[in-house]
């Protein structure tokens, strides 16, 4: 009985032991005894994972890789990754990012799902154009419109709390502020985008766009997820002797530019900027202490030229009144009128020499005697002096028509009276020739009295 249950007991330990072994094989080769949905993704190159390799989402590990197969078709080829995740409670959302990790500089390698981050834009809050949530979100892809998210939140905040670098391109005072989610599985977008609100066929919808507008195209895969290729560390060490060279060049170029004669001649253009500068500040000294020594100079001038606007203005009006007084235009127009009819009656008379100088003489002496009246006119506001011009220019008048009809007499007498005359109008001649002298300097006086004022 003994040897029995000694045997059984050896029987029980070896089957224990063997199932352990079992386990721990499965368990190295990367078998995971867990009735979850089994994943498949595709990439290019796995850089070294092995089966076996954890599964982490947002860092925690929620799984591990099971099976690692590379399918050989020329171009095509890709290696096939299967993945479990077990941890319970565990879904993994469309479009999700997949990618493989490495903890550290050479630490392991591990399989990274990236849930969908959501992204953030402004729009202009204009007029009618609303947004709601779970609004859909377009994007051209090929030429064509393509719905590729959704809007997960709006608010509408002043423009003022938005970031200074997007208000330059919000005019309103208000702006939307749009939470979204790119769904659509493999499509990658740039960081930054820019949107607006549209409505197609009736429906509300977000359109979003690179900001240099760069065409984007769709994204040619089957999986639901968006797969990220991994960087080889020789692939990065390229990058970065790329990335070397050209640092390097652009460093060659720039200390063949900056020459030690071009590096002397800006010292010497920083040295003249700064005597340029401190010739300038003296001067503007010197201009501060000139315009302060000439202010009383200046408000004197100030003065005189606002005197002389004033005085201007006095004699401009005092011109406007006389030109408009309903006397003197009449007054001047019918003197001039005595005037022609005088000469054209004198040139009937006799044609001579005498008489051309007589009516030479009285036409000098109205024009005298107009200057003299307007020159009293635009000097004096004086009535009782204006009075007297008029009365004498009335005077003058009434003398031409005096002269004018008694040359019509002469006209009808016979040729002795006539020579009788011509002794007469000799006279008058030279009497007017006097007179003519008189009134010219008399116009001189009041010309000299003129340019005083």
């Amino acid at each position: 009985m003994k040897l029995k249950s000694s045997s059984f007991k050896v029987g029980i330990l070896t089957l224990v032991a063997l199932t352990v072994l079992i386990f721990t094989i499965l368990w190295v080769k990367g078998r995971a005894f867990s009735s979850a949905e089994r994943i498949e993704v595709h990439f290019r190159d796995v850089n070294g994972m092995r089966a076996g390799s954890g599964v982490q989402m947002m860092g925690l590990r929620v799984g591990q890789v099971e099976e690692i197969i590379p399918v050989i078709d020329g171009e095509k080829s890709y290696v096939k990754l299967k993945f479990v995740i077990t941890e319970p409670n565990i879904k993994i959302p469309t479009a999700s990012t997949i990618s493989i990790q490495q903890s550290g500089l050479i630490g392991e390698q591990f399989l990274e799902i990236t849930p969908p981050k959501t992204r953030t834009l402004y729009i202009p809050a204009v007029g009618n154009q609303l947004a709601y949530k779970n609004d859909p979100v377009q994007t051209k892809l090929d030429d064509k419109y393509y719905d590729v998210g959704y809007i997960k939140n709006t608010n509408i905040v002043v423009t003022k709390a938005i970031p200074l670098e997007l208000q330059k391109s919000i005019q309103t005072t208000h702006a939307y502020k749009i939470d979204y989610v790119v769904n659509l599985p493999g499509l990658i977008l740039p960081e930054f985008m820019k949107g607006k609100l549209i409505q197609d066929n009736g429906v509300n919808k977000m359109r979003i766009a690179p900001l240099d507008d760069a065409a984007i195209s769709y994204p040619q895969q089957t999986s639901p997820y968006t797969i990220l290729e991994p960087m080889r560390i020789s692939d990065f060490m390229d990058l970065q002797y790329k990335a070397a060279a050209s640092l390097t060049e652009t460093n060659l170029k720039v200390n063949e530019l900056l020459s030690d004669k071009l590096i002397a001649d800006l010292k010497q253009s920083v040295v003249n900027i700064n005597d340029l500068t401190a010739k300038a500040a003296t001067t503007v000294e010197k201009a501060e202490k000139l315009i302060e020594t000439s202010n009383k100079d200046l408000d004197k001038m100030m003065k005189m030229a606002d005197s002389f606007t004033n005085d201007f203005n006095k004699i401009t009006k005092l011109a406007t009144d006389i030109g408009g007084d309903p006397k003197f235009k009449p007054t001047l127009f019918e003197a001039t009128e005595a005037l022609t009819k005088l000469t054209n009656n004198l040139n009937k008379v006799l044609d001579n020499t005498d008489a051309k100088q007589l009516g030479a003489d009285l036409n000098a002496i109205v024009t005298n005697i107009n200057e003299i009246s307007t020159s009293v006119n635009m000097m004096t506001k004086d009535e009782k002096l204006k009075y007297k011009v008029f009365e004498t220019v009335d005077h003058v008048n009434k003398a031409m028509v005096d002269i004018s009809k008694a040359l019509e007499v002469v006209n009808s007498l016979d040729d002795c009276k006539k020579a009788d005359l011509t002794k007469t109008l000799t006279d008058v001649a030279e009497t007017a020739s006097n007179l003519r002298k008189f009134t010219e300097k008399l116009n001189k006086r009041f010309l000299l009295f003129r340019l005083m004022f």
